[in-house]
C-alpha cells in the first residue's frame, strides 16, 4: 500500500494514479483509505475508514463522494474512539441499552447489504415475536432462559419450526452484534440458543404420498384438483400452470420463465433454456408434450392479458415480464394440503418408480443428472424419446385423475 499525500486534484484524474495497474489503495490520515478501482467503462473511487475497537479491527464504507467529506467524518469517528466511545454507537449510554436499541443497531448495519424483501421479513418477524415481549427489557436481562420462556416456547409448542428457526437466527445475529460493540458489558451472545430444541426432522420436501402407491398418489391428485377447482383468482392463468405443472413435473421457476418461442407444437416440445441442473450452455432441456397439455397451453395463450407482450406464456405487468413465483405457489397453499408445491416432483418420480421406469430414465423426466462427472462425461443422451412414451402415460394417468376438475373443462 502506498502512504502518500493525497489531493482532490490528484483524485480528479484517477488514470494517472493508477499508471496502468487494475486498482491502487492510499492511506490518509485519522484511519482513511483510498481505493481506486478500474472497470470496464469506468474507474470507481471508494472511502472507508479503518479503526481499532476494544482489540476489534472495524472498517465502514463512507458513502461520499469527496476527499474532504470523507476527511470530516474520519476525523469526528476518530474523536470519539479516542473519547472512550464506538465511532457508530457514541450517542447511546451503554448502561440504558434495550432490546430495541440492539435491533436498531443491527438494522443500521445490516440496511446497505439487505435487499428490500429480507428487510421487510426481518421487521415482520422481529415486530410481531420479539418487540412486544422483550423490546423495551434491558440487554443485560437477554438470556437464553428469558428469551426461551417469553419468546420461543410459545412457536415451538405451536409448531411454528420455521419461525422459531428464523426468529433464534436474528436474536442471535443481534446480540452477536452488540457483544462486539459492547464486549465489556458481559452481554449473552445468545450462541446456545441453536441446542435448546430438538425439532422433527422433515421430509425432503414434504408430499401427501406416505406408502406410495398408485392409488394413493391417485387420490391425492383427485383431491388437490377438488380444491382447486373452487378457488376463487382473478384470471384463470394461476390454475392453468398449476395443472400444467402436475404434467410436466417442472420447478415454479421454471414454469413462470417458459417463454411463447420455447413452445414447438407440431415437434411436440417445450425447450427449458435453463433448470437448476442443466445450463443454457449445455443446450437447456427439452420436455415432450401430451396433446392435452398442448391444449392447456393454447388454452393460456388465449387468455393472456397482455397480448402485446409477445414473451412470456404467463405474463405479468411488472418489471420481469412474467408472472411471479410466489402467486403460483400461494394459489397452492391455498388449498390447505400437508404438502409443498415441489412435492408434485415427487409424486411424479414415484409414480415413474412404481411403473418400474429406468432409474436414468425416471430422474431425466425430471431434469436431475446422473452420476459423477466421469459418467455424465460419458453419458450424452437426453432419452427425449424414451421420456416421450413415459411421460404420456403420467399424461393420461393425471388426466384420468382430474377429469371433469381441470381447467378446460371447466371453461
Amino acid at each position: 500500500m502506498n502512504i502518500v499525500k493525497i489531493s482532490q486534484n490528484k483524485l480528479n484524474n484517477p488514470e494517472k494514479l493508477l499508471k496502468g495497474r487494475a486498482s491502487v489503495s492510499f492511506s490518509d490520515i485519522n484511519g482513511l483509505l483510498i481505493r481506486i478501482f478500474r472497470r470496464k467503462k469506468f474507474i470507481r473511487i471508494i472511502y472507508i475508514h479503518r479503526c481499532t475497537w476494544k482489540g476489534k479491527r472495524i472498517e465502514i464504507h463512507l458513502k461520499v463522494t469527496t476527499l474532504s467529506d470523507a476527511r470530516k467524518i474520519c476525523e469526528k469517528r476518530t474523536d470519539a474512539i479516542r473519547n472512550g466511545r464506538h465511532p457508530d454507537y457514541s450517542g447511546i449510554q451503554q448502561t440504558q441499552l434495550t432490546f430495541n436499541d440492539a435491533i436498531e443497531a443491527y438494522k443500521t448495519k445490516k440496511s446497505n447489504s439487505w435487499s428490500a424483501r429480507t428487510l421487510n421479513e426481518f421487521n415482520n418477524i422481529i415486530s410481531l415475536h420479539v418487540v412486544p415481549r422483550i423490546g423495551a427489557v434491558s440487554l443485560e436481562l437477554i438470556k437464553v432462559n428469558y428469551v426461551k420462556e417469553k419468546i420461543l416456547d410459545n412457536l415451538f409448542n405451536d409448531k411454528k419450526y420455521n419461525t422459531l428457526k428464523k426468529v433464534i437466527s436474528y436474536l442471535k445475529s443481534i446480540m452477536q452484534h452488540i457483544c462486539n460493540l459492547h464486549h465489556d458489558q458481559g452481554f449473552d451472545d445468545l450462541h446456545r440458543l441453536s441446542k435448546v430444541y430438538d425439532f422433527p426432522r422433515g421430509h425432503h420436501f414434504k408430499t401427501m404420498i406416505d406408502r406410495g402407491t398408485v392409488d394413493e398418489i391417485r387420490d391425492s391428485i383427485q383431491e388437490i384438483f377438488k380444491k382447486i377447482s373452487v378457488l376463487k383468482c382473478r384470471t384463470v392463468m394461476p390454475k392453468i400452470a398449476l395443472e400444467i405443472n402436475f404434467y410436466l413435473l417442472l420447478r415454479v421457476s421454471e414454469l413462470v420463465n417458459i417463454r411463447i418461442q420455447d413452445l414447438d407444437f407440431q415437434k411436440h416440445l417445450l425447450h427449458v433454456p435453463k433448470t437448476k441442473t442443466i445450463s443454457e450452455e449445455e443446450g437447456g432441456f427439452y420436455v415432450p408434450l401430451s396433446e392435452h397439455v398442448e391444449k392447456l397451453f393454447k388454452h393460456a395463450l388465449s387468455n393472456r392479458t397482455c397480448p402485446s407482450s409477445n414473451v412470456y406464456v404467463f405474463e405479468s405487468k411488472t418489471d420481469s415480464g412474467h408472472a411471479s413465483e410466489r402467486t403460483i405457489i400461494d394459489l397452492f397453499y391455498q388449498c390447505q394440503l400437508p404438502m409443498t408445491i415441489h412435492g408434485i416432483r415427487a409424486m411424479g418420480r414415484t409414480w415413474l418408480g412404481l411403473k418400474g421406469v429406468k432409474f436414468e430414465l425416471a430422474e431425466a423426466c425430471l431434469s436431475h443428472k446422473v452420476g459423477n462427472q466421469t459418467v455424465q462425461a460419458y453419458l450424452r443422451t437426453d432419452f427425449i424419446e424414451e421420456r416421450r412414451v413415459h411421460m404420456a402415460e403420467w399424461s393420461d394417468f393425471v388426466q384420468e385423475c382430474i377429469g371433469s376438475n381441470s381447467v378446460i373443462s371447466a371453461t
